[in-house]
Order: structure tokens, then sequence, then C-alpha cells
């Protein structure tokens, strides 16, 4: 398909509210509630159905939990208190939203927590994952957590990860970074125009390669993009984290976003790139894209 039928189909489909399915994962931690109601914000114009997902961990099974109510089931009594949490959390929710096109629904889980989030993702055809970044310890989870990076490499759906303590703000200005390796297939393409479309935003495109790739990637990618209403910004023989570092210094970004391929996202984002441009780039909220 080329990208001109491609962009027509795309605005007959909007003629028409299609109501989105997202996923918003909770471990009732301050950044997953915090992440959970900036979903609430971003989507205000949309209509939702939110799958609130809880991952019971084994090891959280205590005796307590099994001697509260003896008559009930184990299933019953183990989750008593995350659903009496979940449904506090979305009385909360629909009390703090102005929007009636919101429904809600709860899942607790027992599984691997990707293993879970990918049979949720499956079964309900989820459209974005919202979860918070959660670090810890390493330079790698001081900026996104084990549960997030997890989930960047193995949960194949459009996820946005919000920065710990990060306050909603309109996103009108949306930068897509490429390196060599990224290839703007139509795939990927869709992405990029549903989400620039549904929320109507300004497309910024940085791409990063290498002086002897420079000019033919460029032809390419403005072949590409050529009836997209976009700014186009090429930069040669710089690390690709300096260079994104740079770009939202010099321009007002209100969301980035980053593509996994064939190769590792977090091999390509984490291999030679120090911590304090990590934690610079996730300043902001990320939208994490697939394109197979």
């Amino acid at each position: 398909m080329s990208l001109q039928l491609l962009i027509s189909f795309r605005n007959f489909k909007y003629k028409i509210m299609i109501m989105k399915k997202i996923l918003l994962l909770t471990d009732f931690s301050k950044n997953a509630t915090n992440a959970i109601r900036y979903a609430m914000q971003f989507f205000e114009s949309e209509k939702c159905t939110f799958y609130i997902l809880y991952v019971h961990k084994i090891s959280g099974y205590v005796s307590d939990d099994l001697l509260m109510s003896p008559k009930d089931s184990i299933h019953d009594s183990i989750t008593k208190k995350p659903k009496e949490k979940l449904n506090a959390l979305i009385e909360k929710l629909k009390n703090e939203t102005k929007t009636n096109d919101y429904q809600f629904e709860i899942l607790i889980d027992f599984d691997v927590f990707t293993d879970a989030i990918n049979q949720v993702v499956k079964k309900f055809s989820i459209d974005f994952v919202i979860m918070g970044s959660n670090g810890v310890s390493n330079v790698k989870e001081v900026v996104f957590g084990s549960n997030t990076i997890n989930v960047i490499e193995k949960v194949n759906c459009k996820t946005i990860v919000i920065p710990s303590n990060y306050s909603f703000s309109p996103v009108k200005q949306f930068l897509v970074s490429l390196n060599t390796e990224d290839n703007l297939n139509n795939s990927l393409l869709e992405h990029i125009i549903d989400f620039v479309k549904d929320f109507k935003l300004k497309l910024h495109i940085l791409r990063i390669t290498s002086e002897n790739d420079a000019s033919h990637i460029s032809l390419q990618d403005k072949e590409r993009i050529a009836l997209l209403d976009s700014k186009y910004h090429l930069v040669e023989g710089v690390p690709i984290d300096h260079a994104v570092s740079s770009y939202l210094q010099t321009n007002t970004i209100d969301m980035t976003a980053f593509i996994t391929q064939d190769k590792s996202f977090l091999k390509r984002l984490f291999s030679a790139s120090p911590g304090k441009e990590l934690k610079s780039r996730m300043k902001l909220p990320l939208l994490v894209l697939h394109s197979h």
C-alpha cells in the first residue's frame, strides 16, 4: 500500500470513533498510579476500555490470606485484597475523570509478569500498554526498572512508559528518533500515522546515521514521509543518546518514541550510553513502537 493510500484509509477510519483498549499495569505503587492518572488525561478525547492488571507474585502468598476466609476457595482468598484495591482505584478514577466514555475492567493474574501481559494483549486485542518507570538499582533500572525493561523487550504492543513523578501536560510535539538500522516500513508508518492523527500531534523525525549512509537514508525517509506534516532532521556520526538529548534541549517536545526492530532495543539503547543522558531522555513519556 502506498503512503498516500495509507493516509487516505486512515483519514476515512478516523471519521468513526473507535473504542481503544488500554492495558494499565499496577502494583499499587505511587509510580503505577501516577502512570494510570496520566493515561486518564492522555486518552480523554477517546472512547476507551481500560483493563487494569495486577500480577500477583507467588512470594506474595501468605498464610493470612488463606486463613482470612476459610469458606472461600484459595483463589478467592488470595485475590480478595487485590480486588478490593482495584475496585477502590477505579472508583477514584471515575470521580477524577471528566469523561463518560471510559469503561473499566479489573484483571488479576498469577503468571510470570510479561507472560500475563502478553496473554491479556492477545485476548483483548490491546492497543496500548501503559506503565510507570520503576527504577531501583543499576544504571538501566534507575531509568526504567526491571519490569519496564522486560515489557519493552518481551511484549509486542505499543507501550507508553511514564517517568516517575511526571505530571501530565498536553502532548502536541512528538519526536520519533531513528538510527541507521531503523527502517520506515509500512508497518511502522501505520503506527506513527495512527498515533499522530489520533492525538493531533506535530511529528518530528530525528534520523541519526553514519556519514556514509546519510544521503541515501535521508532520501528514502523524505520519500516515505513526503505527505506527512512533519519536521525532519538528520544528524551524522553522533551517538544516538547525545543526538536525542541535544534535540530535546533545542526543541519543545512532549513525548518521544523509540523503535524496536531486529536488534534488541535495550542492547542498542544501553550500549555505551551514559546514565546521565538516559536519565535526561526519560524526563518525558516514552512511546515504544514495534515495527515487526
